[in-house]
């Protein structure tokens, strides 16, 4: 998905949130609202709503009808969420951009705000390589298909290395790091992963990562 250009923030009242007053310090355009007086109607293409999940379960049991609303409008993320009471497995599959727990630390919540405006999603990233583990597993029971081949084939060593920590979540510079290589080079073997896979960023090549064999160094 594109990068969104507005966040829209929705309070239980209309004092300042924290989150909207985190996201102006990084230079997000923010629009706070409060819920009695949004009207998903008037969201616009390339915002996110954020929408306060306070004290609420979601799982199994079902999606609120509130929220339901919201995401037949637009993409959304949650917020101020319980993790003893919501699910991020069961969040991720029914759509949602993300969820920021209330007990997370100030830097995770930035990355959070910057990661999800950007186009991507922000769950934990043991459930992101969980779920790309799983998906793998199904593509080998299921077969894929000679192009998902002949990708996997083109890329490099190292490129395979840099597709396993993107799927499990690594930033580029948690990525050059780990691979002790400057930012720069990561940026390079991304844009060739990029042409080689036909994906057009990160969460296209989670995609394709889903719908191909493993793409694990041997």
């Amino acid at each position: 998905m594109d990068a969104f250009s507005r966040l829209i923030v929705l309070t239980e009242r209309e004092q300042p949130s924290n989150l909207a007053l985190l996201a102006e310090s990084v230079h997000i355009k923010v629009e706070q609202l409060s819920r009695t007086d949004f009207d998903p109607r008037s969201v616009r293409p390339n915002c996110l709503v954020a929408f306060p999940y306070i004290g609420r379960q979601l799982g199994k049991r079902g999606v609120p009808d509130e929220l339901m609303q919201y995401m037949a409008k637009g993409p959304v993320m949650i917020y101020q969420a319980e993790r003893s009471l919501v699910d991020a497995s069961f969040a991720l599959n029914i759509g949602l951009r993300g969820v920021v727990y209330r007990d997370e630390q100030l830097d995770r919540v930035l990355n959070a705000l910057k990661t999800v405006m950007a186009g991507e999603l922000y769950y934990p990233r043991t459930l992101m390589s969980s779920l790309v583990d799983e998906f793998l597993q199904q593509r080998f029971q299921q077969g894929f298909d000679s192009e998902a081949l002949t990708a996997i084939q083109l890329l490099t060593r190292q490129e395979k290395r840099i597709i396993q920590l993107v799927a499990d979540g690594a930033r580029n510079k948690e990525i050059a790091s780990a691979l002790n290589i400057s930012a720069h080079t990561v940026k390079a073997h991304l844009s060739s992963i990029f042409r080689k896979t036909k994906s057009r960023n990160r969460v296209e090549l989670l995609r394709w990562i889903q719908q191909s064999p493993t793409s694990h160094p041997a």
